[in-house]
């Protein structure tokens, strides 16, 4: 089912509910509880007792409340949204119609509908500190949000007048095929199989530098894409699996682990300039992934670049240390 809605007010609690309405869902939060380092966890019969996190307000505000007393059902990660395993539709309309820190991003579910909030740009679990930044830029005056199989996403570019913020109304006129493409359903499970060069393999344009974050939404439904690519190329399907690979970069051309992706294909078909191309583009995307460094290490070293194979695996070694692999390949390359 898909479902626009388009609203005028901003930072707007109405906009949250309206959002949530669309999906199919009964309310909104209007402030999220997030776990903290300041946190304490402690066991509570089959549950986990989260004392103190960080409250986040939809007008940008935050604080740190230590009288928050909350149960979950496991140990909850770092900059994890509590409760949101309950309802993680909520937590990205809260996204949509308010303003979180800048810089803050809500990251991808988990297999239980958990969600972290994470750095927009490095993507790893957000800090007390990066919570307490100042608020970003609330909402566009117009913004334009769509519900697809009940995950919200803003059309990127998308802009709207004269309709009510009250109306949920359906689409006058068909999605950019890539945007329809990235609301698809996951493929049906099927039997593994080894994997298969694709017939031709036509890398995407590289990302712009510096490359700027797109919506929050957008930028989470690209990371699905790049999960749902990541099994279709683990089954074979390596053809379908570039093809999520490219649409997750048109939702989010700073997705850096859409081009580590990209390049273990390219690395699958045997193209080693390709997967140094695209190795390039996911380190300086996600500098401080230290898989991507391991892989760009090997791909220089198998290129005959040992110097620049060196300096790779060498700052794995700082992502990472202690990591066997990448010391033994900096010692092999230095």
């Amino acid at each position: 089912m898909l479902l626009l809605l388009v609203a005028l007010a901003v930072a707007d609690d109405m906009l949250c509910t309206l959002c949530c309405t669309a999906g199919g869902l009964p309310g909104c939060p209007t402030e999220l509880h997030v776990r903290t380092e300041a946190s304490r966890l402690s066991p509570s019969g089959m549950d986990t007792h989260v004392q103190g996190g960080w409250v986040l307000s939809c007008d940008g505000s935050g604080r740190f409340d230590p009288g928050l007393s909350v149960e979950v059902d496991h140990d909850p990660s770092y900059a994890e949204v509590l409760g949101s395993g309950r309802n993680p539709l909520a937590v990205h309309c809260f996204a949509q119609a308010c303003a979180l820190p800048q810089g803050i991003c809500v990251g991808p579910a988990t297999l239980s509908g958990d969600v972290q909030l994470v750095g927009c740009v490095d993507t790893l679990p957000a800090s007390q500190a990066d919570l307490a930044a100042a608020p970003g830029a609330a909402p566009s005056q117009s913004a334009l949000v769509v519900v697809m199989d009940g995950r919200p996403l803003v059309a990127e570019g998308a802009r709207a007048g004269g309709i009510p913020a009250d109306r949920v109304v359906a689409p006058a006129a068909p999605l950019p095929s890539a945007v329809v493409a990235a609301s698809a359903p996951p493929p049906p499970p099927i039997a593994p199989k080894p994997p298969a060069a694709p017939a031709v393999l036509a890398l995407p344009n590289d990302p712009p530098d510096p490359c700027a974050p797109t919506a929050d939404a957008a930028r989470a439904e690209a990371r699905k894409r790049v999960i749902t690519g990541d099994d279709l190329r683990m089954s074979g399907r390596t053809d379908e699996a570039l093809r999520d690979y490219k649409a997750a970069l048109t939702l989010d051309k700073c997705n850096g682990y859409a081009w580590m992706s990209i390049a273990q294909l390219a690395a699958d078909a045997g193209r080693t300039d390709l997967v140094i191309r695209a190795l390039k583009n996911s380190t300086r995307l996600v500098p401080r992934y230290p898989a991507a460094w391991m892989m760009l290490g090997k791909a220089y070293e198998d290129f005959g670049q040992r110097a620049m194979a060196a300096e790779a695996w060498h700052t794995a070694t700082e992502l990472s240390p202690g990591n066997a692999e990448a010391i033994e390949g900096y010692m092999r390359t230095r």
